[in-house]
């Protein structure tokens, strides 16, 4: 364990500002993100250095199509999470204190570094800002060995330890949810208005950011809201990738999984507005390929997690730039 930062510590309880939940923890007791416990009337940091589950990842797993794409990421992931979403596709290790290894930020380091055709760390698998003084003390480490530190995130903290993540991290898969702040605060229990401006400053601080909505049946499909989302992300960049997810039952949730033909019809719809959309979760033909929006010249060809790089370099034959990382 450590310290845990963003505490306040008082007489009968602490109170964390990690996130906007702003929990206040008695003796024995953890936060709402089950990572931070007060012990001997100090908030710890109580999943430090203990990894849950470990791989080597295609990068476009997590999912990230733009940012070296057909090359691998050691990913690890930890136990807990801020939010509570009924459909959590991770609960096993995101709702629980689930048991895992410790390991220290340097061991962490070494691994990456000497895994093969691996391009850095991503923090992931479970909401890795609760893992925050662990991810704060290894990413140096990952930096200054000239690899990528990679965050796949709900992007629900509160502004200045969100900063500072910005700060060390190379790029961010971030969960937007729904365009609907009810449908945060009642199904996912948070704050849609926070997200919203962590991922303008994620964007404002140079981090590669791509998006993801999972798309829950009977919950988030409505083609409206969607749509403010999707002009949202446009007013942005138009350039930012968003990929729309297929859901299936987990956790509370027992609907049915998304309809594919939901899927498509959200995915044309965001093509209206946006350069690079993507359907996940679902087999598909196209809708994972990465075309010139200009020229409509394929880029990337994509079957499952099978890459094949068809057209490289910084611009497309036809001029345009194309921003994506390609080369370490």
């Amino acid at each position: 364990m450590k310290k845990a930062l963003y505490t306040q510590d008082f007489s009968d309880y602490s109170e964390c500002f990690l996130c906007p939940n702003k929990c206040k923890i008695l003796e024995g007791k953890t936060g709402r993100c089950l990572s931070r416990k007060r012990i001997l009337k100090t908030v710890q940091a109580s999943n430090y250095g203990i990894i849950v589950s470990a791989s080597v990842d295609p990068i476009e797993k997590k999912p990230l199509y733009h940012f070296f794409p057909g090359h691998s990421i050691f990913s690890i992931g930890t136990f807990g999470c801020n939010l509570h979403c009924t459909f959590c596709q991770n609960f096993e290790i995101s709702q629980n204190v689930a048991p895992g290894q410790l390991y220290v930020p340097s061991e962490i380091a070494d691994l990456s570094v000497k895994t093969l055709d691996n391009v850095g760390v991503a923090f992931t698998y479970n909401e890795p800002g609760t893992w925050f003084e662990f991810i704060m003390d290894t990413a140096p480490l990952i930096i200054e060995q000239g690899q990528k530190v990679v965050l796949v995130t709900n992007g629900y903290l509160s502004d200045a330890p969100w900063l500072e993540l910005c700060k060390i991290s190379d790029a961010m898969n971030i969960d937007i949810k729904s365009f609907d702040p009810n449908f945060y605060s009642h199904t996912c229990g948070g704050k849609l208005d926070q997200v919203i401006k962590n991922i303008e400053t994620a964007f404002a601080n140079n981090v590669h950011i791509e998006l993801t909505n999972l798309i829950v049946t009977g919950k988030n499909e409505d083609l409206e809201l969607f749509e403010k989302l999707i002009k949202w992300v446009a007013s942005i960049s138009p350039n930012i990738p968003f990929h729309i997810s297929r859901y299936f039952p987990r956790f509370k949730e027992t609907a049915p999984p998304t309809k594919p033909e939901t899927l498509l019809t959200l995915y044309n719809k965001a093509r209206e507005f946006l350069n690079f959309v993507y359907v996940g979760n679902l087999a598909t033909e196209e809708e994972n390929n990465t075309i010139c929006p200009s020229c409509k010249k394929l880029w990337i060809e994509r079957v499952g997690y099978s890459v094949r790089i068809v057209h490289s370099g910084e611009k497309c034959t036809c001029g345009l730039e194309k921003k994506i990382r390609f080369e370490l």
